[in-house]
């Protein structure tokens, strides 16, 4: 499939970032994951029990032929995505995402089509990122139609894309400092919500389309003190 031949080269380009992550052992149960809840922030709580073990990652099935498209992004943990740091300004955003925002208001500059979006604080500069699965719900179009986010052109480096199965990430990057499930319904049937403590969290969701708990967002913030 010409996605996936587009993803593993986005993954060899990254392969390249530097990355302070370490890879645990792989026979680390991973924390688990159960019912559904809000997708902002929120307490945590540490894991106590592993998460299924699936067999082998299934990236989400697309509504329509479509390759990511704009800038390389890396996803980098405290710090931003590609050149795009927290605390960039819209101004700087569009630069160097080399297109407009496609949603812009006073609190976001969200890109639908590249998956990712730039919440901005009352000074209007960026304060989080949060970059999105293909087919996570990206709220009504211009004449109020359902739409969707399309594919993130980027990943964690070495190589952490969404769409991936649990398992897959934590062989990559380790055990989160806290994992907190999520038990009240969203609009991304988010289900489980891993912390890292240098600035990152990683939503899981249940896709109803293959029955598998995958990588559906990625929030970027300040570390915190």
């Amino acid at each position: 499939m010409r996605w996936c031949t587009a993803r593993s080269m986005l993954a060899l380009a990254l392969a390249t970032s530097a990355w302070g992550c370490k890879s645990p052992d792989k026979s680390q149960a991973a924390p688990a994951a159960s019912s559904t809840g809000p997708t902002g922030g929120g307490g945590v709580q540490a894991a106590s029990t592993a998460r299924p073990a699936v067999a082998s990652s299934e990236p989400p099935p697309a509504s329509t032929v479509q390759l990511p498209e704009g800038p390389v992004l890396a996803i980098q943990a405290g710090q931003g995505v590609g050149p795009i740091r927290i605390g960039a300004t819209v101004a700087t955003i569009e630069r160097l995402m080399g297109a407009p925002c496609e949603v812009k208001t006073a609190s976001v500059c969200r890109y639908i089509k590249r998956a990712v979006e730039f919440e901005l604080d009352k000074n209007g500069v960026t304060e989080r990122i949060v970059v999105h699965r293909h087919d996570r719900p990206a709220g009504p179009d211009a004449k109020g139609e359902p739409q969707v986010y399309g594919f993130f052109n980027g990943a964690i480096p070495p190589g952490v894309g969404l769409g991936m199965i649990p398992k897959a990430v934590l062989e990559m990057l380790g055990p989160p400092a806290s994992s907190e499930r999520v038990t009240t319904a969203n609009d991304f049937n988010t289900v489980d919500r891993d912390t890292y403590p240098n600035g990152m969290v990683l939503e899981y969701d249940e896709y109803k389309k293959s029955n598998r708990v995958l990588l559906g967002g990625v929030i970027i913030t300040k570390p915190p003190k």
